[in-house]
């Protein structure tokens, strides 16, 4: 084999392994921009997450509430922003007092960005919390977590919901 044809051969295989990397990534990125949100991923963490008790929000007393709907959101987040428009559907039936849920969001961001964010997008709330998220048992954005008087998770949804399960969530509030 002359050095131009190693050359060549050498060029190909470069050429060829790029073209497989790239593909390999283009399709990683669809399957989880595609399957990512409901994915066994948050069924698995909504079971989880079922029957654990939450500590105490600084300020905010489990007891003094019924229940307890927290939105564990954060800045950035494709799937939080894509939720916002039902999160203020939820806080407006909150407001009408068609929930019996107090609603409070839980950000790991600065409190002012995170109060603004939601402002921004119209959503009210009882409360926004700056903390890490793992200080609820939150491992990733959105979840939401029904609380009943005694700071125990009664139900969870985890990812961007479908319009079925936003009405699930709205049906447990609504209890």
């Amino acid at each position: 084999m002359t050095m131009e044809n190693l050359k060549k051969t050498v060029e190909f295989a470069a050429n060829a392994a790029i073209l497989l990397a790239c593909c390999l990534l283009s399709w990683a990125l669809i399957a989880h921009h595609s399957f990512g949100p409901r994915s066994s991923f948050g069924k698995k963490e909504e079971v989880r997450l079922a029957g654990q008790s939450i500590p105490s929000l600084p300020g905010y007393r489990w007891v003094d509430h019924r229940e307890t709907l927290i939105l564990a959101i954060r800045k950035g987040c494709g799937y939080c922003e894509a939720s916002l428009p039902f999160y203020k559907r939820l806080g407006e039936l909150e407001a009408d007092g068609q929930l019996h849920a107090h609603l409070l969001a839980v950000m790991p961001d600065d409190p002012a960005t995170g109060s603004e964010e939601l402002k921004s997008s119209g959503v009210g709330v009882d409360g926004v919390f700056s903390q890490p998220l793992d200080l609820i048992k939150v491992t990733g954005t959105p979840t939401l977590l029904l609380l009943d008087a005694t700071g125990r998770v009664a139900q969870a949804w985890v990812g961007q919901l479908s319009p079925q399960r936003e009405k699930e969530v709205i049906a447990a509030a609504e209890r």
